[in-house]
């Protein structure tokens, strides 16, 4: 039987994107839940493998039930990956604190060094190219949480809590077009965004793809993490 990852889609419009077939082609089954159109949350994974939490959540109705749920994934070492609005809201209900911002726009983060023996990010390249779109950040991470990539203004884009839990603030699941039908990008970070797409997809694919190789077994955690 196939691992499967319960795809939490908090906005019809913030689907999970091409980053779905990354992980599908990677040995994933997607089972995606939509609390938008009154699909109920789980308390847990349910019998899922792992728990890809998706943006688009910001003041939901649900967000109660969806930071439930990504508490007890942290708490059970259920493999889990939030995107966005949802990375947002496992830093904060760990600990962290948010603030206001603006955010549209192509980004470069860098590594830190805590990166370097995590099983997703550790081969990735020294700088990752993102889309901060977003009108909070984690500012504060939580005490527990390591930084993994973070842009040279200090914005903690990347972090990970605890060994299987890892969260991404910006996005890399859309693509130029995408971005476009979204609105609230300038034709110039628009234009920036199209230019930087290639190194988007050669730095996130292989990523998630070790993501769904760690769920599937195929590639196990290591059992020490710096940080």
């Amino acid at each position: 039987m196939s691992a499967t990852a319960l795809i939490i889609e908090n906005n019809p419009h913030q689907g999970i994107g091409r980053a779905g077939e990354w992980l599908s082609a990677a040995g994933l089954e997607l089972d995606v839940l939509r609390p938008h159109a009154g699909d109920l949350i789980p308390n847990s994974g349910g019998g899922h493998d792992a728990i890809v939490a998706l943006g688009g959540g910001r003041g939901a109705d649900w967000t109660d039930e969806l930071a439930g749920l990504l508490e007890t994934a942290v708490a059970d070492g259920t493999p889990l990956f939030s995107i966005c609005s949802s990375a947002r809201l496992l830093g904060q209900v760990a600990g962290g604190v948010l603030e206001p911002t603006e955010a549209a726009e192509p980004r470069m983060l860098g590594k830190r060094d805590a990166a370097g023996r995590d099983p997703l990010f550790g081969p990735a390249p020294l700088t990752l190219d993102v889309i901060a779109w977003r009108r909070e950040e984690l500012t504060v991470l939580p005490p527990d949480a390591t930084v993994l990539a973070a842009s040279p203004t200090g914005s903690k884009d990347a972090f990970r809590i605890g060994d299987h839990a890892w969260a991404v603030q910006s996005h890399f699941e859309f693509t130029p077009d995408q971005l476009a039908e979204l609105g609230g990008f300038t034709d110039e970070a628009l234009a920036k965004a199209a230019g930087a797409d290639e190194h988007i997809v050669a730095t996130w694919q292989p990523i998630m793809e070790r993501f769904a190789r760690l769920v599937t077994g195929r590639r196990k955690p290591l059992a020490h993490f710096d940080g």
